[in-house]
């Protein structure tokens, strides 16, 4: 075999190796970016539940506030003019 086709030979040896070991590094980059994919769903939707936990409490607390305020406005209201449960029509008649 003359030189030339030997340099030939050893260069597309070596091309074909290179070519071979980059595909399946790009391979295994593919396949561990697939497996991410389902790992960064569920942290999504776990950050998702937290933060909606979170806005469900803060409403919660937002309402029992709220009760407890028209709670304390009803007995300054009654204490100011107590209700009888009567109902006085324009007439002033009484309706029970």
């Amino acid at each position: 075999m003359s030189r030339a086709s030997k340099i030939t030979l050893a260069l597309s040896c070596v091309a074909t190796t290179a070519t071979v070991i980059g595909v399946h590094y790009v391979q295994e980059l593919e396949r561990d970016t697939l497996h991410q994919g389902p790992i960064k769903d569920a942290k999504r939707q776990a950050e998702k539940k937290a933060s909606l936990d979170a806005v469900k409490e803060k409403k919660k607390l937002f309402n029992q506030s709220e009760y407890e305020q028209q709670i304390e406005l009803r007995k300054k209201y009654e204490a100011m003019q107590p209700l009888s449960g009567e109902v006085l029509t324009k007439d002033g008649e009484r309706v029970k």
